[in-house]
């Protein structure tokens, strides 16, 4: 019976009035009944569901079936999602829409968007298949609808955009500009439904909000004008919220319209607290993206009173404040200082001890920014946060970015010297909490952790505790990483205890990845790296000789061409030791460029001794003799000899002496290079060398003379000649003789004829009287007689 008309059911209303009943008894039966809860939820409203929407057709006999069917199903719809997916099966969405589409008067179309409204509350709902055909009518709802049907089709679309496939689809952008047109035009209550609804199209997808630019009224400008009226704080919230929607998307924000949101956005700062403050901070974070746009809200004086917002417990509002004051802060220094003074640092310890892990990540971010800068570092706030950030550290679910930025601020503070001086923390408060970063799976978390760390190893008290001791195997495992920056900054840590714990790093592996370290060919691999690797692994080798034999032949070479000497005579004591215990090794250390790096040391004076007298280790082996490397040693240990410079006698020696190891070898005797070695060595004899020293030098002109005529003739040429005849007569013993076969080499071959002069041939012949007259040496004699008898047949 129900919607039927007056004269089909004639009978009804007789009896209702005669027995004193209500005029449709059977529609307050039906409100009545479902009234009661049982029935309402119970199986005999579900029953009844069925037979209700189909009422929802128009049927000519019945006309007001509709609106009847509409106000029970709504009863029956509240807070029941059993009842309603049961009207979505009996088809009541494809009955709404087609029924809204026939334009019905204001009262039922309004009950119609209200029971979608309530039916599209249900997210199972939303992702029924008929949902997405209730869009287009909602719309048309919406730009041709009577004013109570535009607000709950508004509060209907609401509900539906939350769903994805409805939101991102082509449909739901033509519900924009009538959202628009309601905000610029309807009352309070419709604006908030309007906001609501666009916020939820635009919040999700800021490339959705490139339509409402286009629109005829511009949403943002009439945004401006609510937020500057004197409506209420809600509906200005609401209008924030829509700003934020709005201002993700970057045409938008770079618009006047956005910039004159600025200063009516900063005033509701200033307003008495209320809910309308998250949404007016989100706008605002949202506009400080834009450069130009943060420079406007910082001086509109946007800093303070964000600031001030940084009290009690509303965490989500915290969160929104420091992002954006991380914002005006970069590169602001300004913005920084002013944030420092209204007590920002303060305000943020304050809430730090009790606030959950992601607020603790993004105070962490600001007080970065705020401690990039070295003033701001070094000032009394900074200081404060040292002890809360390494005991935030320690929180098993603070994440890696939070991680990072505290480590970044405690680099930023700790990294000058008169701020550790400052802080009197043990090391329990300070190492513990990164020995297990420096384990982290993110590099940059590592990276922060061993630079933090490398700076607090600079006090000497914390080098020697034995906290310090745990972490030399995660700085070793850092090394292992192979990452460079990584590999920096761990031996940089290293450094400052390699003195104190040096057996620990060798245990720990750290001769191994110390020595990778300083083998990497690299060019870009920074200089400083390898000097502070050579200068750990230095002091692992003068805390006990024991290491000698892990360390590659390879690297101790490298060591020479440190620029420390401490570094250098390690290496090089070390290279000694191995050579004396294995004769082999020279070889290897000679492929590993050993004499180019001791030739160096030479001419730099540096470690003179020590590494002249590896040199002439190395080229006393026949085997290296043979290899290219040792013609171009003759040059170099020339110019040695010759040089003002060089005073260390013993270092001179070695070096004469390696000398003659090199022209032991014919073929270099032979090369033009050893004109030059005939010169120096002619310099040595001449500048009043010990006996010792004239054995060895006439020893390598010995062997330089034998084989090459241009030698002899370099040797006349410097006044060798001379020199050793005037040592024939030596009280030495080996000196004497040892010269006197020096002569009869340099004049055997008829080369006596090329450049011996007749003052020449006085002097040789005086000097074997002389010899014979003071001498009883009869190995000289010997020498002088069988070269004189040849000589003066040549001479004659």
């Amino acid at each position: 019976m129900l919607g039927c008309a007056d004269t089909d059911i004639q009978d009804l209303l007789e009896l209702s009035e005669e027995f004193s009943l209500v005029r449709y008894p059977d529609q307050v039966a039906l409100e009545r009944l479902f009234r009661v809860e049982d029935i309402r939820v119970g199986a005999t409203s579900r029953k009844s569901i069925p037979a209700l929407v189909d009422l929802l057709k128009p049927i000519p006999d019945r006309p007001g079936a509709p609106f009847l069917a509409l106000v029970l199903l709504t009863q029956l719809s509240k807070d029941c999602p059993s009842n309603m997916s049961v009207m979505v099966e009996s088809g009541a969405l494809e009955a709404l829409t087609k029924y809204l589409s026939l334009s019905p008067q204001d009262a039922t179309e309004e009950a119609a968007t209200d029971l979608l409204g309530i039916l599209f509350s249900s997210a199972e709902i939303r992702r029924h298949e008929s949902a997405f055909g209730a869009v287009a009518q909602l719309v048309a709802v919406l730009r041709l609808g009577g004013r109570g049907a535009r607000y709950s089709a508004a509060k209907a679309l609401e509900s539906l955009f939350s769903a994805d496939h409805i939101r991102n689809a082509e449909i739901a952008r033509q519900a924009v500009q009538p959202l628009v047109e309601i905000l610029s035009t309807g009352s309070e209550k419709e604006q908030h439904a309007a906001i609501a609804a666009l916020v939820g199209l635009l919040s999700e997808n800021p490339s959705r909000a490139l339509a409402v630019a286009d629109v005829e009224k511009n949403a943002v400008e009439v945004l401006c004008r609510i937020l500057s009226s004197n409506s209420s704080m809600d509906l200005k919230g609401d209008a924030a919220e829509l700003c934020c929607a709005l201002f993700g998307n970057t045409r938008i924000r770079s618009t006047a319209a956005a910039a004159s949101c600025v200063e009516p956005l900063v005033s509701l700062l200033v307003s008495e607290f209320s809910p309308a403050h998250i949404s007016v901070v989100r706008a605002l974070d949202r506009l400080v993206d834009d450069e130009q746009l943060a420079e406007l809200v910082a001086a509109h004086g946007a800093v303070v009173p964000l600031v001030g917002l940084l009290s009690g417990t509303n965490y989500i509002l915290h969160e929104a404040i420091s992002r954006a004051l991380v914002k005006l802060g970069k590169d602001r220094p300004a913005c920084k200082m002013e944030m420092v003074k209204a007590g920002v640092i303060e305000s943020v310890l304050d809430i730090l001890h009790e606030a959950p892990d992601y607020l603790c990540a993004t105070f962490a971010e600001l007080l970065r920014i705020l401690t990039n800068n070295t003033s701001i570092a070094k000032g009394t706030s900074a200081a404060k946060v040292v002890e809360p950030l390494f005991l935030l550290l320690t929180r098993q679910e603070f994440g890696p970015d939070g991680q990072h930025s505290a480590l970044q601020v405690l680099v930023n503070i700790l990294e000058h010297p008169k701020c550790r001086a400052d802080h009197s923390l043990t090391s329990r408060q300070v190492i513990e909490p990164l020995i297990p970063l420096l384990d982290s799976p993110i590099s940059a978390v590592q990276q922060l952790a061993a630079e933090l760390l490398s700076h607090l190893l600079l006090e000497e008290r914390l080098q020697k505790d034995p906290v310090t001791q745990q972490a030399i195997g995660p700085l070793i495992r850092v090394l292992g990483s192979g990452i460079h920056i990584l590999q920096q900054r761990a031996v940089k840590a290293l450094v400052s205890i390699a003195l104190t714990w040096p057996n620990e790093i060798a245990k720990e592996g750290g001769v191994i990845e110390i020595s990778k370290v300083i083998l990497q060919a690299d060019p870009s691999l920074p200089h400083a790296l390898w000097e502070s690797a050579a200068s750990v692994l230095s002091s692992i080798l003068q805390f006990s000789s024991e290491f000698y034999l892990e360390v590659p032949i390879a690297v101790l070479v490298r060591l020479l061409r440190s620029g420390s000497e401490s570094t250098v005579v390690g290496a090089l004591n070390a290279l000694l030791v191995l050579e004396n215990d294995d004769g082999t090794s020279a070889e290897a250390m000679s492929e590993s460029g050993a004499i180019e790096a001791l030739l160096e040391l030479l001419r730099s004076h540096q470690c003179e001794e020590t590494a002249a007298r590896l040199l002439e280790v190395l080229l006393n082996n026949v085997k290296i003799r043979e290899t290219k490397v040792t013609k171009s040693a003759i040059i170099p240990l020339s110019q040695y000899l010759l040089d003002p410079q060089t005073q260390a006698q013993q270092a001179r020696l070695l070096a004469t002496l390696a000398l003659g190891d090199l022209f032991q070898n014919e073929g270099l005797a032979r090369t033009s290079d050893a004109v030059s070695a005939c010169r120096a060595l002619v310099n040595v004899l001449e500048d009043q060398p010990t006996e010792e020293m004239k054995v060895v030098a006439i020893c390598a002109l010995q062997n330089l003379v034998m084989y090459s005529r241009s030698n002899r003739r370099a040797v006349a040429e410097a006044g060798g000649v001379q020199v050793v005849l005037d040592l024939i007569g030596s009280s030495n013993p080996e000196t004497s003789v040892q010269a006197a076969m020096f002569v009869k080499l340099l004049f055997s071959n008829n080369t006596i004829q090329e450049y011996a002069s007749s003052e020449t041939v006085r002097a040789i012949t005086g000097a074997f009287f002389f010899a014979y007259l003071a001498s009883s040496l009869p190995g000289c004699l010997k020498h002088l007689l069988l070269f004189l008898s040849e000589f003066l047949k040549k001479a004659a």
